[in-house]
């Protein structure tokens, strides 16, 4: 593995040339760009860590025990060396491991194809084979496209789908685009749904982990510690954001309440006790309606995914079904006859089905991603201005979203079921517009 800083040289004397100004002399738009220039330096100097790290990894597993590169050196393994030298977390340290491990096995492997042309797609299909080497992602890591959480996601998700070098492409131009919390997101699906046998098989095994814990600390506080399964969570989430978000459009009209999220998750834990101790009111706290989709076909026939509105993710339809079971399902007929999707000027607000159907076109927030409990259906062109309340005149957009849309002049057009934005010229000159939604998310999708 060559070392190379052109990247990191050319990063770093742009932030020299800035050596003994005054920032409070900057203007916001040089304060950004001087930002910018900084996060660059940090992203340049991250793949040199990675590839340190990649070459440390590989000593120590040449030459493992007493020995080793990091005991050598006073470290009990080559984690707590990166670690302490970088002066970072050990699970930063742990992400650059990996980075490194992967950038140098790619290396390996255009090493030898570059010998052997034609020896790349045998060796991906060699049985047995632990890691392979995926060269377009580290081309991409090592020129800026991509970070290094990114490229661990990404390789981890292609060697564990035994991807080709087409699923490799794909992923990586996913990764270009989407924020890491969002390829997380569609990367956890892709491996799901590349092993639909595995998938009851390990949600039952997230049951049988289950756990709350509450004790009190020093202070007299009460933590509580614990960890969900699917099934169990769904409910609980949805319930929880349902009452924040009540709270949350509360507080707009009463502005004594300065409540965090945090505390008003808390308060309303509280009630629901008090409600369950003792109390014969018919329910407690905002109503809430639990969402999950799957196909009538898959939910008769118990095989298949499916999706709940307040996770991540898809699940199995066995464990969808176990959720709904006492619940009404109510059958989703987007454009069919049966149920008024579009109803054209006659009503300002979206109806329920409608609000559905545009939860499962755009998936929450349709620029952001934000759970579908944080989201309002808005009108593209107002009602006020004669917008109808038609499936392609609505999208859903958490509130920041909405404001930053309305007030920054981006352009929203829906066609074809896909939602598409068009930024205004001060933020992006060509005027390039993206896809929005779950359309965004498709792992072949084109920005």
């Amino acid at each position: 593995m060559t070392f190379q800083t052109s990247r990191f040289a050319r990063a770093a004397a742009l932030v020299c040339e800035r050596d003994g100004v005054n920032l409070a002399g900057l203007n916001d738009a040089e304060l950004v760009e001087l930002q910018r220039e900084l996060g660059e330096v940090a992203r340049a100097q991250a793949v040199l860590n990675a590839e340190v790290a990649g070459e440390i990894a590989a000593r120590a597993a040449a030459n493992p025990g007493p020995g080793s590169i990091a005991r050598k050196v006073g470290f009990r393994n080559e984690k707590q060396l990166i670690a302490e030298t970088l002066g970072t977390s050990a699970g930063q340290a742990g992400l650059l491991l990996e980075a490194g491990k992967g950038l140098k096995q790619a290396d390996a492997e255009a090493s030898q194809v570059q010998q052997s042309p034609g020896r790349e797609l045998a060796g991906r299909e060699a049985p047995g084979r632990e890691a392979p080497g995926w060269p377009l992602a580290a081309a991409a890591l090592r020129d800026g496209a991509i970070t290094v959480d990114k490229f661990e996601v990404i390789t981890k998700t292609l060697t564990i789908l035994e991807a080709d070098a087409e699923g490799e492409r794909q992923f990586v131009e996913l990764a270009r685009r989407l924020k890491i919390y969002d390829l997380k997101r569609v990367c956890d699906r892709e491996i799901k749904l590349g092993d639909p046998g595995g998938a009851e098989a390990r949600e039952r095994r997230q049951y049988e982990s289950r756990y709350l814990r509450l004790f009190e600390d020093m202070h007299g506080m009460t933590v509580v510690e614990g960890k969900l399964d699917p099934a169990s969570a769904g409910h609980f989430k949805a319930w929880l954001d349902k009452q924040v978000r009540a709270a949350f459009q509360a507080k707009r009209e009463n502005s004594t309440d300065v409540r965090t999220a945090d505390q008003i998750r808390v308060d309303a834990l509280a009630m629901l006790a008090h409600h369950a101790m003792d109390c014969e009111a018919p329910g407690s706290g905002v109503k809430t309606t639990l969402v999950v989709r799957a196909s009538l076909e898959e939910l008769r026939e118990g095989v298949g995914f499916g999706e709940c509105d307040a996770l991540g993710g898809p699940m199995s339809v066995g464990t969808l079904r176990a959720m709904c079971a006492d619940a009404q399902v109510v059958p989703m007929v987007l454009g069919g006859g049966s149920v008024p999707l579009d109803v054209g000027y006659a009503k300002r607000l979206a109806t329920p089905y409608q609000r559905l159907a545009i939860a499962e076109r755009d998936g929450g927030c349709a620029w952001c991603h934000a759970p579908v409990s944080f989201c309002d259906v808005h009108h593209i062109e107002s009602w006020l201005d004669g917008g109808p309340t038609d499936l392609n005149n609505l999208v859903m957009l958490c509130v920041s979203c909405h404001h930053s849309m309305h007030y920054g002049r981006w352009r929203i057009e829906v066609e074809g079921g896909v939602v598409w934005f068009t930024p205004p010229p001060e933020v992006d000159p060509t005027r390039t517009r993206r896809k929005g939604g779950l359309a965004h998310l498709a792992l072949d999708s084109r920005t």
